[in-house]
């Protein structure tokens, strides 16, 4: 999807909404012990994502094995990319399925009668969630996570989206 599109299906604080809600999930998982600090951690980001990502390095190990001295601010680096993701992708079911229902609709107009749509599921199937993994992924690396850690934030983030 182009990105004309993919800007205009969230509004910036929409989006970091979102993304806060998805990285406290994720922390909550991976370093229950930031949970006190999140909204500062997370206010802190949102104002400056580089400055929280570059401040919070330190060598012994924190939850999940990450090195890191808070991983708040790596869950939302990770998240903001996934928010956008499953934005994408809900907008494209949503015009999917609206477009089923104007046909519907049109043909009631013309007296013609359409057997009632399944219920649309709220789960994200397992492409969809192999694609999450992977968007979650490649985030975790563009800040610089190592291999492990990425894998981690990874499957986390999959992890607080099936729960």
């Amino acid at each position: 999807m182009d990105d004309e599109v993919t800007a205009a299906q969230l509004t910036p604080a929409a989006r970091d909404t979102l993304a806060a809600e998805l990285a406290e999930v994720v922390v909550g998982r991976a370093a229950p012990e930031e949970l006190v600090l999140f909204k500062e951690n997370a206010a802190d980001y949102f104002h400056d994502p580089g400055a929280a990502l570059r401040s919070g390095r330190r060598d012994e190990p924190v939850g999940f094995g990450l090195d890191l001295l808070t991983v708040t601010p790596y869950a939302l680096a990770v998240a903001v990319p996934v928010v956008q993701y499953l934005a994408t992708t809900l907008v494209e079911a949503v015009a999917e399925e609206s477009a089923t229902h104007v046909v519907a609709r049109i043909r009631r107009l013309f007296r013609r009668q359409e057997p009632e749509a399944a219920p649309r599921s709220e789960k994200l199937s397992e492409e969809q969630l192999r694609r999450v993994r992977e968007v979650a992924y490649q985030a975790a690396q563009g800040v610089k996570l190592d291999d492990d850690q990425a894998n981690l934030l990874a499957d986390a983030v999959v992890g607080g989206l099936v729960r």
